[in-house]
């Protein structure tokens, strides 16, 4: 066997190859012989048909079937043989097998870009500094007050006879909205509360119930909260047969020391506070940092362009569109539900996924240049730290990553780290804030309010 590479583009390689007939005559005969024990034609007994005729008659198609087997064991060797990495399977352009004859046959293939990285030394980058914003710390408090709110059935002797903010129904229903039939069983309504509502403005509707409906069943009509529904659905009325399961009031713990003490976390309310700012201040830190490797790539693919190979583009945009549909699938929900297409999130992920491959294949090539490899006692190093995070063994995690061929995929991980932390040693960093966007002139924001 003999064969030719030439780039038919950046991104784009052609392989020709030539397999002598006295290589190739071997099996061409064998195929025959195979084709001669099955045959079954009139006025032979099986496995006496002449080659000659099985030739004239099926010979066509063995060469057809040989050919393509000769191009699935060869093409591999070949481009290999030429030091070059095939991202696609080939498309055959030309090869058709004759008797007695050299087969010739051409394909086509996808490569990576050749990259010479230059100019990625001495970058100016802007890292912000990191802070513990206050509304974030205040979140985090309303999310520990929520984990240690109890739901708690009404005290007995409670004369209260009307639901009230703060109560929480449990509920079966069975329905419609418009065309769309709606069924849910177990569905708890929180009083007073707006987010995450299965179906905006439900708990509006059911704000006056008398909590003697414990039990009951009634038709409940209201019109949705139009500016959270689908636009489909928008303008028609919700019709449900709710049974009211159940009913309980929330006990929100008081933001004071015991409710400190109660979180494990700390002994009184300041020092909640305070670890709380310092783990938020660290998780910013890393934030401003991700954002400054951000900006620093930006920059270096400005000052390296090159073309991407379609299909790694194509690969990284399927695999963002794979973990959307997972987060979504996890949440109960689905694309048709959610009014998204596949194809819609393709065109919303391609940006994105194009900006991914580019900044991976540029970093990679700067890798290689700086000859920046990672040691096995790093990837040792990273196993354990992610053992003692999850309370694991860190021979089992490393054996389920191996097989799962999540090992190579840490080692390329920790391998990109590496030349970002290379680059950023590089780099010119300045430490200063975002710039504030600026602010529409009057005239303009006049027009605006106006024009609404």
């Amino acid at each position: 066997m003999e064969s030719q590479i030439e780039r038919i583009s950046a991104v784009e390689c052609r392989v020709r190859v030539q397999i002598p007939w006295a290589e190739i005559s071997p099996r061409f005969a064998g195929k025959l012989r195979d084709l001669q024990g099955k045959a079954r034609l009139p006025g032979f007994r099986p496995g006496k048909v002449p080659p000659q005729m099985l030739e004239r008659m099926f010979g066509k198609s063995v060469r057809e079937e040989l050919a393509r087997e000769l191009v699935d064991e060869t093409f591999q060797a070949a481009v290999t043989q030429h030091s070059k990495v095939p991202l696609t399977q080939p498309v055959l352009e030309e090869g058709t097998l004759n008797k007695d004859e050299t087969f010739n046959y051409a394909a086509r293939f996808e490569v990576p870009p050749e990259i010479t990285p230059k100019d990625y030394t001495g970058i100016a980058v802007r890292r912000r500094p990191a802070v513990a914003d206050e509304a974030k710390i205040a979140a985090e408090l309303k999310a520990k007050q929520d984990e240690l709110t109890e739901l708690r059935p009404l005290a007995e002797g409670s004369e209260r006879t009307v639901t009230q903010p703060g109560d929480v129904w449990t509920i079966d229903l069975d329905g419609h909205i418009g065309p769309q039939k709606i069924a849910r069983k177990d569905l708890r309504v929180d009083i007073g509360e707006t987010e995450n509502e299965y179906i905006p403005g439900l708990a509006a509707a059911l704000a006056n119930l008398t909590v003697d409906q414990v039990g009951k069943t009634q038709v409940v009509r209201f019109s949705p909260t139009q500016e959270r529904l689908k636009q489909e659905l928008r303008g028609h009325e919700a019709v449900l047969t709710i049974g009211f399961r159940d009913l309980r009031e929330k006990h929100v713990p008081a933001l004071d020391d015991d409710f400190a003490r109660d979180t494990g976390e700390a002994e009184s309310l300041d020092g909640l506070k305070a670890k709380i700012g310092e783990r938020l201040l660290e998780e910013d830190k890393n934030e401003a940092e991700r954002d400054a490797r951000k900006r620093l790539v930006e920059v270096l693919l400005e000052r390296n362009t090159f073309e991407v190979a379609p299909s790694l583009v194509a690969r990284e945009v399927a695999a963002q569109v794979d973990l959307f549909k997972r987060q979504v699938q996890q949440q109960g929900l689905t694309l048709q539900r959610l009014g998204i297409t596949e194809q819609q999130l393709s065109s919303q992920y391609r940006p994105q996924a194009l900006f991914n491959v580019k900044a991976f294949l540029l970093l990679d090539a700067i890798g290689k240049a700086e000859n920046i490899v990672v040691a096995e006692d790093e990837v040792e190093a990273e196993l354990k730290e992610m053992a003692a995070e999850r309370n694991q063994n860190v021979d089992r995690l490393r054996a389920t990553m191996e097989k799962n061929n999540q090992l190579l995929l840490l080692r390329a991980q920790l391998r990109e780290e590496k030349i970002l932390d290379f680059l950023m040693s590089k780099a010119e960093v300045t430490e200063a804030p975002d710039p504030v966007p600026e602010a529409p002139a009057a005239s303009e924001t006049s027009g605006e309010t106006a024009a609404t």
